[in-house]
Formats: structure tokens, sequence, C-alpha cells
């Protein structure tokens, strides 16, 4: 592969800071139907499905989760080989050992007073924190791309990141409240709001445009303060050998509508069976 100029300066700054804002990466039409999906879902209880979509939530003041959004249309398949970013994280994460898939898909929305508590560090042990580049070759154990569905200003509670921390072994000081009684400092601390911690930036997005950035870094969000409500939707991608979050397997009809290089993606370690038991198409 040639590695053009742009690539070496893009690739500088992720390895760098952790992290990129693609702007205007999806089509203002491709926002629209999203938007028009989300619109057209009635009210539903954490744990109900809207077909092959869970409604799912966290610790409830993130909000609601729509996850295994690959599910919900064409327009949810479209984004996951993207042409704005499949390259690149491809590149960051296959070698000859893994190949693409995805670990997590959702879409979420988010009211007044939700947040994300701070999370993740260089100092986290887990496969998806890795951030490698060794002689010229990338091993990064998950990328997530955060899609802004709506603009994403001050008091909307904008996703925040600790620039470079995928590669400090410090702990931040907002993780370490039980350091001393587990012996281990948090990955995760779900009681702190991101956004006024130490050396926290907010990440402001038009609509349309997308964070991407590796796991590993120190993030989570501010506050939303302003009425409304916050949309994004974030494609975890990672190396196949990592097991997907909620291990979704994908429906016959989803396989069936994917073109052979998503089913890839979706389906990136399909089940090994006996020939007799190979009923469903794409598995």
């Amino acid at each position: 592969m040639i590695v053009s100029e742009e690539n070496v300066t893009a690739d500088y700054l992720f390895d760098l800071y952790g992290y990129r804002v693609l702007e205007q990466a999806i089509t203002p039409s491709q926002i629209q139907r999203i938007n028009e999906w989300v619109d057209a879902q009635p009210p539903a209880a954490t744990g109900e499905w809207l077909g092959n979509v869970e409604v799912q939530s966290y610790q409830g003041h993130d909000g609601v989760n729509y996850q295994n959004i690959v599910e919900g249309g064409a327009v949810f398949e479209e984004m996951i080989d993207h042409p704005a970013w499949i390259e690149q994280v491809r590149r960051y994460i296959c070698n000859d050992y893994h190949r693409l898939s995805i670990n997590e898909a959702f879409l979420n929305v988010r009211g007044q007073g939700g947040f994300i508590g701070i999370h993740s560090g260089g100092h986290v042990p887990g496969f998806p924190c890795v951030t490698r580049h060794h002689t010229g070759h990338w091993m990064v154990g998950q990328i997530n791309i955060l899609m802004a569905l709506t603009d994403i200003g001050p008091g909307d509670g904008a996703t925040t990141v600790v620039p470079g921390s995928h590669k400090s072994f410090e702990v931040h000081p907002a993780l370490r409240a039980d350091h001393d009684r587990v012996g281990k400092p948090q990955s995760y601390n779900d009681d702190v709001v991101a956004g006024q911690q130490l050396g926290m930036n907010e990440v402001y997005l038009k609509a349309g445009d997308c964070l991407m950035f590796t796991d590993g870094i120190c993030h989570g969000s501010a506050a939303r303060t302003n009425p409304g409500h916050r949309r994004v939707m974030i494609y975890r991608y990672s190396p196949h050998v990592l097991m997907p979050r909620y291990n979704y397997i994908p429906s016959p009809e989803l396989l069936a509508r994917l073109t052979p290089a998503r089913r890839q993606i979706i389906n990136a370690a399909p089940p090994r069976m006996a020939p007799a038991r190979r009923a469903v198409p794409g598995f």
C-alpha cells in the first residue's frame, strides 16, 4: 500500500492525540434518514425490542440506546463500510492475524442532565484499549466512530477526551477513587461527569461530523444542560478475535441484504458446523 502525505499527517495526529474529527463525513440525506427512523420509533422501555433492535441503557443517565442498530434498515447498513472512514479503520486494526469486525453498533438519544462517566486511559490492561504502532505496523484494539446526528456544541453534552491519554500509564485522578481499596485503579467511574475533569476537552461537532477515536483514550461526556436531546450513533470496530460486546446474532434477512464486504465485517468469524447444519445464508 502506498502511504500518501495526507495519510502520514493523519497517522501522526491520530497516534499523538488518539482521536481525529472527520468533518461532514455523513451526507445530509443520510442524516435525515437516520433521524426519521428515530422519530418513527414508538415509546419503548429498556429491554424491549423493535424488530431486531434492542432498547438498552448502560446506567440510565446515559440515555436510551438502540442497540444492534445495523438491523434498523438500509441507511444503517451503509455505515458499516462507509468510505469516509473504513479504509483508515481497517489499516489501524487489521494485520496478518486480525480481520475487521464490529464490536458494538448503537444509536444514542440523551436528554437534559444525561452524561457518560469518565473512563479508559493508557493504564487499562484491556484489549480494546491497546494502541500500538511498531515498525510501521498498527495494532489498535478498538476504534470508535461517533457520528453526530444533530449539532453538538456548548451545553449539548459533548463527548470529552483527554488528548494523548491513550499513551499515559498514569491514572487519571478521577479514576483513582477505589485504588487503595481494591489494589488497582478503576477503568470507569460512572459517578463522575467527564466534562469538567482534569485535561478534558469537549469535542464540538456539526451534524454529519464524526469523531474517530481509540477506545484507549480517557473519555466520557459533559452533562447536557440545554433543553432537547443529543443524538449520536457509534460503531465500534475491533479485530475479529475480540468477541462482540453483546453478541447479537445477525438475522438471516440482514445477511441476505448485505454486500459481501459488509457481511464479512458483520460476520467476521462465522461459526463452524457440519454441512447439514448450515441452513442460514451467510453462516
